[in-house]
């Protein structure tokens, strides 16, 4: 069996026809790819983890891609899991189709239902009429994992953990002079040079006392009568040689 050949002037037709075959899916699905929802901290840089009780649990979500038209009134934040949804955040204003920022106003573990390990983050576009959404699209979402202290996005790099320092922190050596001990210094102590307090006189001192003062007396006495003697006996001479 003899096959048909193609003409060679329509070999350029069919390239090309495969070609546009395969540019379409894949700009299709360039289109339908949209920008990851990134969270930041307080300084702007990307953050993928933290603490899931802390207030809040990161600073901004930031969407590059824009609300889409039809819900260019403003943006929020919700989280969802066990089957509620609760939004946590302000409804920020949008510029148009420019990228959004939305500030995140919880923790996760305030709108998470105790014992939930997994829950979705989501930035929401909203249409407002009268200050009330009439038309609410999900522009991007994030899977977190709860754990009993921390939160994660799955499949981002955790931070490096803070090792503690291998090098012991030296001893002190036994060879050191001992300084002296600043409480002994400081408490006063009576020094054996002070003045003595008198203490009240005993039996014992009242009898020295009185010897002393008999001995005192005695004396005086034994001083008279002497004198006494030494006067009569001049008196005596006296009245000898006037006669």
């Amino acid at each position: 069996m003899s096959s048909t050949p193609v003409p060679t002037r329509l070999l350029p037709i069919a390239a090309a026809v495969v070609l546009v075959a395969g540019i379409v899916p894949l700009s299709s699905l360039a289109a339908s790819a949209a920008s990851p929802l990134v969270l930041r901290d307080a300084d702007g840089a990307a953050v993928f983890s933290g603490d899931a009780a802390a207030y809040p649990s990161f600073a901004t979500a930031y969407f590059a891609d824009g609300c889409p038209a039809g819900t260019r009134d403003g943006a929020r934040l919700t989280v969802s899991a066990g089957g509620s949804t609760v939004v946590v955040s302000a409804t920020v204003p949008v510029d148009g189709g420019a990228a959004v920022s939305v500030p995140m106003g919880s923790s996760f573990r305030a709108v998470v239902p105790a014992g939930a390990t997994a829950a979705t983050l989501s930035l929401e576009c909203l249409a407002l009429s009268s200050g009330v959404p009439s038309s609410i699209t999900s522009a991007a979402s994030l899977p977190v994992t709860l754990t009993a202290s921390g939160w994660s996005v799955p499949g981002q790099p955790a931070p490096t953990p803070t090792t503690a320092p291998t090098t012991a922190a030296p001893s002190p050596s036994t060879s050191a002079s001992v300084g002296p001990d600043p409480a002994a210094a400081v408490t006063p102590r009576p020094s054996v040079s002070t003045v003595a307090v008198p203490v009240a006189a005993g039996g014992a001192d009242l009898a020295v006392t009185g010897a002393q003062v008999a001995g005192v007396a005695g004396l005086g006495a034994l001083l008279a009568v002497v004198a006494g003697f030494v006067l009569r006996s001049r008196a005596r001479r006296r009245a000898v040689a006037r006669d």
